[in-house]
């Protein structure tokens, strides 16, 4: 308002005491101090930006900072070109012409300092993309939840425009997250202008007084990221608008991946805690048909006919399986809670391999069962329990999978290193695009889709093996039958 004032009256000064065009003209008193009060006007006036814009440049992301530097020197070629179209004629001919050359050299210059080219803003923001590549890769990957991810999407979002203040609008109207601006602000804001309303239709960010926004296509609804104008956003333009609309299609992505991340781990704890409540639920029935079965096998009970008596093996063989499989829940239970506690002692792991062998007899029939094993102790140290669960489920599986009637190797030894037992069947096999899978949990290959279980032996199986400091592999071949591999640390003792 100021500068106003003294730019009309320096000019009414100068129409007052008739300024003369020429500067070469003698001059009055009052033309002089007209003259000197033009000229200080129009010097603070070119000066002014100079030093502003060069000082704003301080501390700004870099893009920003090039465009204020730019527009300083700008207005320092402006005022280079003045001067010396000014004092031209003061000049010697040879002067002259150079002084004309470089007025001519520096034209170019000033459209490019007031309006830089695409190009030229794609090369002052080249050093930064790097930073800007490691925040989306975090906005994408690492960012916990909805709120943190749209905070940290915020930053970048001013740094782009050079926005002084900005916050994201969730798909149902309420403040997901807020920077440089409080919430009830952003809120008030928000609900006046009917921002969501705004970006209903179209993809790309629009312009409103003091705010640039940009539509957000969630999953469920429209969103909206609105960047509050700074001092110098005006200066960006359709360039960096472009580049704020694919950012935004980041932050997108990102906040979808967290619902959905969200979504999933419910229904992780869902299945944990179905697994928790259906294995503690069955252990109590199936103990109690077991008990019985086993009175029955053994006459407790009474005499019973021949062919009743013939089917209690089957019966009995299939409440152990269904037992395992409870075992098994419970396991894969206690493992997801973090309550899996290992109790290990220095065991034999052929004891401990023979014991599981004999468990599993009964399901093992029909096949022609191999056992290759040292003359001496295989000492290690492992929890019996779990070593010798692992050892079933592989011998279940080579069962299931293998038809009746073929061979079922078990295999014991050692090395510097491990002990390992290995087991061998001549089934099915396994494809390799299945065996990428194999050992995660509740997954099961469509070749097998017609074998019952849980979708758990394999990976409670191999979990256990790397808590134990070994690992549970695999080798197959479709047509040829699988390998499984069970390897602990030895004893060296």
């Amino acid at each position: 308002m100021n500068l106003s004032v003294a730019i009309v009256g320096a000019g009414a000064l100068a129409v007052y005491s008739q300024l003369p065009s020429n500067p070469q003209s003698q001059h009055s008193s009052l033309q002089t101090v007209a003259l000197v009060a033009l000229l200080g006007v129009w010097t603070f006036c070119i000066l002014e930006p100079i030093v502003r814009f060069s000082m704003a440049a301080g501390g700004r992301p870099l893009v920003e900072r090039a465009r204020l530097v730019a527009l300083s020197l700008g207005y320092a070629g402006l005022l280079i070109v003045v001067l010396f179209a000014g004092a031209g004629g003061a000049f010697t001919p040879v002067l002259s012409l150079l002084a004309n050359l470089l007025v001519l050299a520096i034209v170019p210059l000033l459209y490019i300092a007031f309006f830089p080219p695409t190009f030229l803003r794609r090369f002052w923001r080249q050093p930064e993309q790097e930073q800007l590549r490691l925040a989306l890769h975090d906005l994408l990957l690492y960012s916990p939840d909805r709120a943190t991810l749209a905070n940290r999407a915020l930053a970048w979002s001013q740094r782009l425009v050079g926005g002084e203040s900005s916050f994201i609008i969730d798909r149902d109207g309420a403040i997901l997250a807020t920077r440089g601006i409080d919430r009830p602000q952003a809120e008030s804001v928000s609900n006046s202008k009917e921002l969501l309303k705004s970006v209903s239709n179209g993809q790309h960010p629009k312009r409103d007084d003091d705010y640039v926004i940009v539509p957000l296509d969630l999953q469920k609804g429209r969103g909206a990221m609105v960047i509050v104008s700074g001092r110098f956003t005006p200066l960006f333009g359709d360039e960096e608008l472009a580049l704020l609309r694919d950012y935004a299609t980041s932050i997108t992505a990102g906040l979808d991946r967290v619902t959905l991340n969200s979504r999933i781990a419910g229904l992780e704890r869902a299945k944990t805690d179905f697994l928790n409540i259906a294995s503690h639920e069955l252990r109590g029935p199936m103990t109690v048909i077991k008990g019985y079965l086993t009175m029955l096998e053994a006459g407790a009970l009474g005499d019973m006919a021949s062919k009743a008596r013939s089917v209690l093996p089957l019966l009995i063989s299939k409440s152990d399986e269904v037992n395992w499989m409870i075992e098994q829940m419970i396991e894969a239970s206690r493992l997801e809670e973090g309550r899996l506690a290992l109790k290990k002692r220095r065991r034999d792991i052929v004891d401990l391999t023979e014991t599981a062998v004999e468990g599993v007899k009964v399901l093992l029939m029909g096949h022609d069962l191999t056992f290759n094993k040292p003359h001496i102790p295989v000492d290690a140290d492992v929890d019996p329990e779990r070593f010798q669960m692992v050892i079933r489920n592989l011998l279940s599986n080579a069962s299931k999978y293998s038809p009746t009637g073929t061979q079922i190797d078990v295999d014991i030894h050692r090395n510097t290193e491990n002990a390992i037992v290995s087991v061998t069947d001549q089934g099915v096999g396994i494809s390799r695009e299945d065996q990428a899978n194999l050992f995660t949990r509740f997954v099961r290959v469509e070749s097998t889709e017609h074998v019952k279980g849980t979708g758990l032996g394999l990976w409670l199986s191999r979990e256990i093996a790397r808590m134990h400091g070994g690992n549970l592999t695999v080798d197959s071949e479709v047509g040829r039958g699988s390998t499984f591999t069970f390897s602990v640390p030895v004893d060296h003792a």
